[in-house]
């Protein structure tokens, strides 16, 4: 049995395409079951009624709660389906007790729109030390959050342009032993690393290694928060709650898009099928393969550590490549669908474009020769 044989069905659970998906940090491919599940809740909605489809579909979707509260390590109660993780995000800004002037923790690889809404929300970042591959120095942490402790720290656990996975696990106890909450954003965990971190907010958005549809994310808070968070809600929405329920889910949306819910859903119960131990041991192989391969292809670098545990590879134009350009023609040329990752992602670490490679757990030999193809005749 070669490598990609036991991952072979994942393929066959997709739609066929000539196209070679190399993306699955910007969006993974949804399987045919999660796009039938998603638009037969959509035709349920318009032969039923939009809220007694909903109903109906209730149980389904505390199911797919529980699933991904056991991912993450939370409680179902904890759980809120929101739009994305930008939105999680910017719900928890709203309603952590926070005052401006507060201090954000971050490390230097942290996702750019994040240090925008931390600063839009008038908190102050500090920059923690880092070890040289970029994850947060455990030890330094410790002092930092024991000499001057921040309002909260801040962790993207898997970084969105290069191969890094940042110890949440590790730095959840560090920051608990000084009565620091840590947040993590998972955007690119779930489905992807260990996600059950101890951390008391994560959040995270289904379309990426999840494979859901786009316009679905969600938010886990961990339960000594529920009551501590600042939550403004209407009586009609309070009294509109499942009895039982958590004021966490009063974050959600009443206008949300439940059948894509359904699919994110559906998604996640593949993902158990599938094995989520397994599914993170193939994606780090998957990564170490892009890596030593796209290491041999004049005129391009490997940006970070080859063995990280991670499927995404940023790569750094070597011969005055346009990497936004080189990205167009990939896709144009040879239907390779990537990633052109621009500074932005990550201010506080990136000087200049890279291209981002993130196969999913079917990725071949075959499908890296063809890239690295087409790379060396783009350089």
């Amino acid at each position: 049995m070669t490598p990609n044989d036991q991952w072979r069905h994942w393929r066959d659970q997709r739609l066929p395409t000539d196209y070679l998906h190399l993306d699955s940090a910007a969006a993974g491919r949804s399987s045919a079951e999660t796009l039938r599940a998603t638009s037969a809740h959509a035709e349920r909605e318009a032969i039923m009624g939009t809220y007694v489809a909903q109903a109906e579909a209730a149980p389904a979707l505390q199911k797919g709660r529980e699933e991904l509260a056991g991912l993450l390590g939370a409680e179902p109660g904890g759980i809120a389906f929101v739009e994305s993780a930008s939105a999680a995000l910017a719900a928890l800004l709203a309603t952590w007790p926070l005052e401006a002037g507060d201090t954000v923790a971050v490390v230097p690889s942290e996702w750019g729109p994040n240090l925008h809404a931390f600063a839009a929300r008038g908190l102050r970042i500090a920059e923690l030390a880092v070890r040289p591959d970029g994850a947060v120095d455990l030890e330094a942490l410790r002092r930092f959050v024991t000499g001057t402790p921040p309002a909260f720290v801040h962790l993207t656990q898997v970084t969105s342009h290069r191969a890094l996975v940042q110890p949440t696990a590790e730095a959840a106890a560090v920051c608990h032993a000084a009565g620091v909450p840590l947040w993590v954003d998972a955007a690119q965990a779930l489905g992807h690393a260990d996600t059950v971190s101890g951390a008391d907010a994560q959040y995270a958005t289904g379309r990426k290694w999840l494979t859901g549809p786009r316009g679905v994310g969600l938010l886990a808070v961990a339960r000594p928060w529920w009551d501590r968070l600042r939550i403004s809600a209407s009586e009609l929405d309070r009294v509109s709650l499942p009895e039982g329920s958590s004021p966490v889910w009063l974050l959600e949306s009443g206008e949300a898009h439940v059948a894509g819910r359904i699919g994110l859903c559906t998604a996640v119960r593949q993902h158990l099928e599938a094995g989520p131990a397994g599914v993170r041991r193939r994606l780090a192989e998957v990564g170490r393969q892009a890596r030593e391969a796209l290491g041999e292809v004049r005129g391009w670098q490997v940006v970070g550590d080859p063995a990280a545990p991670s499927a995404i590879t940023g790569l750094r134009p070597a011969a005055g490549q346009d990497v936004t350009a080189t990205r167009a023609r990939l896709l144009a040329a040879h239907k390779i669908v990537t990633t052109a990752a621009h500074p932005a992602r990550a201010p506080r670490e990136m000087t200049d474009p890279l291209l981002r490679i993130s196969p999913h757990v079917d990725c071949t030999p075959r499908d890296l020769a063809r890239l690295c193809a087409a790379l060396a005749e783009a350089a």
